[in-house]
């Protein structure tokens, strides 16, 4: 047919191929056609409405919240979540839908957080409240401080500033000390020892032992066993060690009581023979078979107390780990790592001057006592504020997965506050923020 119609055989435009061709291409234009239409519906989503439940304006970057058929200026991402009570992200789309759907009024926690960071785990955390003792601005750190701790069985003498109290910090606890007990200074030997001035936060966040003082004995001065020739209840005697352990020329300190013997270690020993009258010089030496004969004891309450005062520092940390609820005393030339100084910095006041979150991460919080128990929920922000939490409901919706991470109250009680985090407060309709004038 070809040849016929163009007298020439040849096939050199052969219709049916311009056919294919032109099909081919019509194909393939519509391809990028569709290709390109979903690209731009990706990049440039929201010409109308989607499902979504927290809803972006493109253009002025305003966040809006769906209630029911109802589009809702919303004041924060963590009120619109609360309200959806959904942990859903935001979905961009062009200003002109939102205009054009019907409208309610703005709702939402004025102050609530406007980005929901994800939550720091307990593995990752160990809480510190420091105190640079130069420039008397506190810490609190959720993290790792990089501090060394202190030497065990020694201390600090600290005192609260603009208080008279003393108290001894070591082994992760705080110890009232009375310096004007001669006894207690002499066996600790505090002479000429003035106390460091420390926040009452920092001191407020270490537990405390019972006061360094002298052991009550009973019937001091009655006759003791017999086995001990007699010496005097409330006497201090001491043994050889054949194999000296950590003690000073390995020997072993006793105090000579009604039923027995009770062993003390040299400081408390030095303790009660400047309280109780003592034989002379220095205390007897027993034989070891003698104090083998005599019954030992544990019928009077002994004190924990420092075997010497710690290295001057700059900075003193009380830490504080989530996954054994012990508190450290921890110390160094500097706090180190990244902090945030805020605004309610008050120096030598009570208040915590910096924090040390992570940026771009969070902490949900459950407050605890020292010895750790239960408490309520609470957000740690990485700007150092803290928000209440109604419930694991509306931690959950949050969008803060996981355990909460325990944290002695003491240690938060400081922070700033932010508003309580819940649904029924997001809900709240309001046609304007109050003023703050």
């Amino acid at each position: 047919m070809h040849a016929l119609v163009r007298g020439d055989a040849r096939m050199i435009d052969d219709p049916l191929r311009a056919q294919s061709v032109s099909f081919a291409a019509g194909c393939i234009v519509t391809v990028l056609a569709a290709v390109v239409s979903a690209v731009l519906a990706l990049v440039r989503p929201g010409d109308t409405l989607s499902d979504a439940p927290i809803l972006l304006a493109r253009n002025s970057g305003a966040l809006h919240v769906r209630i029911g058929d109802t589009v809702h200026p919303v004041l924060n991402l963590a009120s619109a979540r609360l309200i959806v009570q959904n942990p859903a992200d935001p979905v961009l789309v062009d200003d002109a839908a939102i205009d054009a759907a019907p409208r309610g009024p703005l709702v939402g926690i004025p102050g609530a957080p406007a980005r929901i960071h994800p939550p720091l785990s307990a593995d990752e955390i160990t809480w510190a409240l420091c105190e640079d003792l130069a420039s008397e601005s506190t810490t609190l750190i959720a993290g790792r401080s990089g501090l060394a701790p202190l030497r065990p069985g020694r201390a600090v003498p600290v005192a609260a500033r603009g208080a008279v109290t003393t108290y001894l910090l070591f082994d992760g606890r705080k110890a009232q000390v009375d310096l004007r007990e001669g006894a207690v200074v002499r066996a600790l030997r505090l002479e000429d020892v003035t106390p460091v001035p420390v926040s009452p936060t920092l001191l407020d966040s270490v537990p405390e032992a019972p006061a360094v003082r002298a052991p009550v004995i009973p019937d001091v001065g009655a006759p003791g066993p017999s086995a001990v020739n007699g010496l005097p209840v409330g006497s201090v005697v001491r043994v050889s060690r054949a194999v000296p352990d950590d003690s000073a020329r390995g020997e072993e300190f006793f105090v000579v009581l009604t039923g027995g013997l009770q062993r003390v270690d040299r400081v408390v020993a030095d303790l009660i023979r400047f309280t109780y009258p003592q034989p002379d010089g220095e205390p007897p030496l027993l034989a070891a078979d003698v104090i083998a004969g005599v019954p030992h004891v544990e019928t009077v309450a002994i004190p924990a107390v420092p075997h010497g005062l710690s290295q001057r520092t700059r900075v003193l940390c009380a830490a504080w780990d989530p996954r054994g609820n012990q508190t450290a005393l921890l110390f160094g030339e500097a706090v180190g790592g990244a902090t945030l100084e805020l605004a309610q910095s008050d120096s030598a006041g009570p208040n915590i001057d910096n924090i040390g979150v992570p940026a771009g991460r969070s902490v949900l919080v459950e407050a605890t006592g020292l010895a750790g128990g239960r408490g309520p929920l609470y957000l740690l922000t990485d700007h150092g504020v803290l928000h209440g939490i109604q419930d694991a409901d509306a931690a959950r919706h949050l969008g803060l997965t996981g355990p909460a991470v325990p944290a002695p109250w003491a240690m938060l009680a400081m922070l700033p506050r932010g508003p309580e985090l819940s649904s029924a407060a997001a809900s709240v309709a309001r046609d304007a923020l109050p003023s703050t004038s």
